[in-house]
């Protein structure tokens, strides 16, 4: 053997090395592009995101409770407009309802000026 035929050969198994580890990371890459591990990653990143929101919110939260309660207040008057509304149209209306003796008819007899 001489020495080109060496450097054939090492050239030879470093190729084979090299082509062996491509081979490997394209088999890698084609497992992290598959839609099911992209999107079960996309939904462990959310997780992640959403609990430290959860965190920040929860300790924002216990610093500041009075403008949870207000806050918690407004939401629950947005949603109780409705009943509300009702409430105050009908129950609170101190108008009285005029007699029923009297009737349009009977209010526009009576000349203007006399008091019985």
């Amino acid at each position: 053997m001489t020495a080109d035929d060496d450097d054939l050969t090492v050239a030879k198994s470093r190729a084979d090395a090299a082509r062996a580890k491509l081979a490997g990371t394209l088999v890698e890459i084609q497992a992290r592009l598959n839609p099911k591990a992209l999107a079960r990653e996309a939904a462990h990143e959310l997780k992640e995101a959403a609990q430290e929101i959860a965190r920040g919110g929860l300790d924002s939260l216990k610093r500041h409770p009075i403008t949870l309660a207000g806050a918690t207040a407004a939401v629950g008057l947005f949603f109780a407009r409705g009943p509300l509304k009702h409430v105050i149209e009908n129950y609170l209306d101190e108008t009285p309802e005029a007699p029923a003796s009297l009737t349009a008819k009977r209010a526009s007899a009576r000349p203007k000026g006399s008091s019985e």
